[in-house]
């Protein structure tokens, strides 16, 4: 049985194959070269690229295959060796002839030269790892850059990025092949993959492979300026203007002291102990305002500790292990998924030297290549439309095996922010853009750090704030045992070493604990989660962090834009008849003033949805804006046909605005013009049809608006209707997005088709009454 202790004193999150290939790749940095011993770094401080040619020609198996990459592996690390103890000679001395000339073609200098100062003699080992992560996000941008060279898209995997003929052709085939025996294949050490995702410790972490990894981007300069190529591409990097609201989630938290941050991270039993330095460095980059590099430790400590919750409370103990080509590995989208991959898996828990490990055997072996992230999808209706009971209990038992524990464990908000954070594809997408080095880490804001920084303290604070969600009631008593007496001490030193200094028990084997009692549960429970053990500003924090995230409300789902988007719209509307305009009796258009005997129908429904709704009067829009403003939705896992309702809706919202933004920004201009004596006869008479045109194409935006008002209030049992109630309702909804769309067109200051606008609006109108009639009973 899984007992938190395992996840605290595991030493490496690495498999036994992977852990294999990074102890036999890392070399011995107490052998210092003489000038002499430099074989594989010439006198030009290149890389010997003839000799790192003939060892891999030389290896006997098949190329590419799992045997070769070991093989390569074997012959390197003399040459991250040198690399190393060359770059300490060169910086910072002879730094500026001898390689930055080289790099300049990244465009990242200033990184480049933080990344040197982290692997210097005097630095730490979480130094050595935020090192690690900034290099290879850099790599990865800098190599893109020089793809567009030859190609139109960059791909956005590295391991795809290293496969294409261009970049071979460019910087040459050994670099890329050393490239991708360290970063980028899973059959290599895979560095940039088992970093990113929090597999890789500190103390795991060569400065070497950084040193490595800089003489091969300076040789790549070598090149290009061999071959004469100049002006390297430079993407723009991502601003994240769009997580801007996110600096109110958390806007009345003051950063807490160190202290109090450690004092958090020291009781939550997800930090692991090899960890802490890496925390360590967190916190130092953190007080020193150094947001980017802060950050990017951040993102995969807490992918770490969330694996290591994950696997706990689904009682996976061998998902914390990283992947190799054949085994299933779990990254930040399972984590965060609705359900557990499946997989039959027994498990022991035994004592061995005072650490806690398990022994599993798994009857699923999943290969990495071939997985794919797919959404959710509710189970399909009958033909009647009707789930009948045995079906929904088959669903129930089903989703009881199935479901991902995390959900309840770190509660719902969390769960929302985490993914507007990370997954949802129009939001930041922070781990996505940072890891593939599309973020300038100097340019980070500081709301971001901080934002990431909050999100993590509740992620190890948490335990099961929720709990009474969870389907079954019982995941408490399935994770803990009797843990009574058994107590880990760390000494601190003001410094996250987190050394282990005394481990005590009242039992001599773990193996022989009695089944969980309540109380059993209860002590476990209490040990994990552990705002009992913090101090009174400890539990300040934590109670302050609890009370802002229980206020979230999500940002970037598909749900969340499309009601601003709807509230905007209602706010554009609602402020139409205040537009500049002409005096109607000027130009003789009475329809602006009789715009309220304009038919629209009093009510809509629809019926496979079980709603219906009166619809608001132009003159109450405040009224309708309320009725907007209070709707509840849900935005986690929801169904497939969900999201494609939701996709239409958000189309027809975005023409909508759009149409009321170019009819308010031409009715302006030609307002202008007419009091300046600007429009000729034939432009007034266009100038006196928009007039007209105005409040016809307002109520059609407007009815429009209703409907859309009407199917988000059932929009989380849309996934519940039959398939042929789903696609009569998209095809009801088609030709209501097509009107929206000619509009856009039609009422654009260069075409200015304003009867042809009218005629399609009445025609909108005609259409949603009949299709949404109301109906009573």
């Amino acid at each position: 049985m899984m007992i938190m202790l395992w996840i605290k004193s595991q030493d490496t999150f690495l498999s036994n194959e992977v852990k294999k290939f990074i102890k036999t790749v890392t070399p011995d940095l107490t052998l210092i070269p003489s000038g002499a011993d430099y074989s594989w770094i010439d006198p030009d401080t290149g890389i010997a690229w003839e000799k790192l040619e003939d060892v891999f020609d030389n290896i006997k198996e098949e190329s590419g295959s799992k045997a070769w990459f070991f093989e390569a592996i074997k012959q390197v690390p003399p040459l991250f060796r040198e690399c190393y103890h060359m770059l300490q000679n060169v910086y910072p001395a002879s730094y500026d002839t001898l390689l930055k000339p080289f790099l300049e073609w990244t465009h990242q200098e200033k990184d480049i030269q933080l990344t040197i100062k982290q692997i210097s003699k005097e630095s730490s080992s979480g130094d050595h790892l935020v090192a690690l992560l900034t290099i290879t996000a850099l790599v990865e941008r800098a190599l893109g850059n020089v793809v567009l060279l030859k190609c139109k898209q960059v791909p956005f995997l590295l391991r795809d990025l290293l496969a294409t003929p261009e970049l071979e052709e460019l910087i040459g085939k050994e670099k890329v092949q050393l490239l991708i025996v360290m970063l980028g294949s899973v059959l290599g050490l895979n560095l940039r993959n088992i970093a990113w995702h929090g597999f890789l410790s500190p103390h795991e972490t060569s400065q070497a492979f950084v040193a490595t990894i800089l003489f091969i981007l300076a040789d790549c300069g070598r090149m290009l300026k061999k071959t004469k190529i100049k002006n390297i591409p430079c993407r723009p990097h991502a601003t994240f203007d769009e997580a801007s609201c996110l600096s109110s989630v958390f806007d009345n938290m003051i950063i807490p002291r160190n202290a109090v941050l450690e004092e958090v991270i020291m009781n939550s039993s997800f930090v692991p102990t090899v960890m802490y330095p890496a925390w360590k460095k967190a916190l130092e980059l953190l007080e020193e305002e150094q947001w980017g590099l802060c950050m990017t430790l951040l993102l995969p400590l807490m992918e770490c500790s969330m694996r290591g919750m994950f696997a706990h409370v689904n009682k996976v103990s061998e998902r914390m292990l990283t992947a190799e080509n054949s085994t299933l590995y779990t990254t930040m989208d399972e984590i965060l998924n609705e359900y557990v991959e499946s997989s039959t898996t027994s498990q022991t828990v035994h004592e061995k030297d005072g650490k806690y490990e398990f022994s599993s055997c798994s009857a699923c072996v999943h290969n990495l290549g071939n997985r794919e992230h797919s959404e959710v999808t509710k189970c399909t209706l009958s033909t009647d439309g009707i789930v009948h009971a045995d079906q929904e209990k088959k669903r129930d038992l089903d989703t009881l095996e199935k479901k991902n524990r995390v959900q309840y464990t770190i509660g719902t908000k969390l769960n929302e922010a985490l993914h507007d954070l990370l997954n949802f594809i129009q939001g930041p997408r922070i781990r996505d853009r940072v890891s593939h080095g599309e973020a300038k880490l100097q340019e980070i804001p500081a709301f971001i750090t901080c934002h990431i920084l909050y999100l993590n303290l509740l992620v190890l604070s948490s335990w099961g704030p929720n709990m009474d969600e969870d389907p079954n009631g019982t995941t408490n008593k399935m994770k803990c045992m009797n843990l009574k007496g058994l107590r880990e001490e760390y000494v601190l030193n003001g410094e996250l070493e987190g050394k282990i200094l005394e481990t005590t028990s009242d039992t001599n084997c773990l193996g022989h604990c009695p089944p969980p009692s309540d109380e059993a549960c209860s002590q476990d429970k209490k040990f994990a989660n552990d705002s009992s053990n913090l101090s009174e500003h400890g539990k300040e924090v934590v109670g302050k962090l609890r009370r802002n995230i229980n206020d979230y409300k999500c940002v970037f789902h598909p749900s969340a834009l499309l009601h601003r988007r709807l509230i905007h719209a209602g706010s554009c509307i609602s402020n139409w008849i205040h537009w500049d305009r002409v005096d109607s009796l000027e130009l003789d258009y009475p329809e602006w003033e009789s715009w309220d005997k304009i038919q629209l129908p009093g009510a809509i429904s629809y019926p496979p949805l079980d709603i219906s709704h009166n619809v608001c009067s132009l003159h109450n829009m405040e009224d309708f804006l309320v009725l907007v403003k209070d709707i509840q939705y849900k935005v986690l896992y929801r169904p497939k046909q969900e999201i494609e309702l939701i996709s239409i809706l958000q189309r027809i919202t975005v023409c909508i605005l759009a149409t009321l933004e170019k009819n308010h920004e031409n009715i302006t201009l030609k307002y202008s013009q007419y009091i300046t004596k600007r429009l000729r006869s034939r432009q007034r008479e266009t100038y006196r049809r928009q007039l007209i045109a105005v409040p016809v194409i307002v109520s059609s935006c407007y009815l429009t608006c209703q409907v859309i008002y009407l199917i988000f209030l059932a929009i989380n049992k849309s996934g519940d209707l039959s398939q042929s109630s789903f696609t009569s309702l998209m095809r009801v909804l088609k030709p209501v997005l097509k009107v929206t769309e000619n509009l856009v067109t039609q009422t654009s200051l260069s075409v200015n088709r304003w009867d042809e606008a009218s005629s399609l609006s009445i025609n909108n109108i005609d259409h949603i009454r009949k299709e949404f009639s109301h109906r009573q009973g």
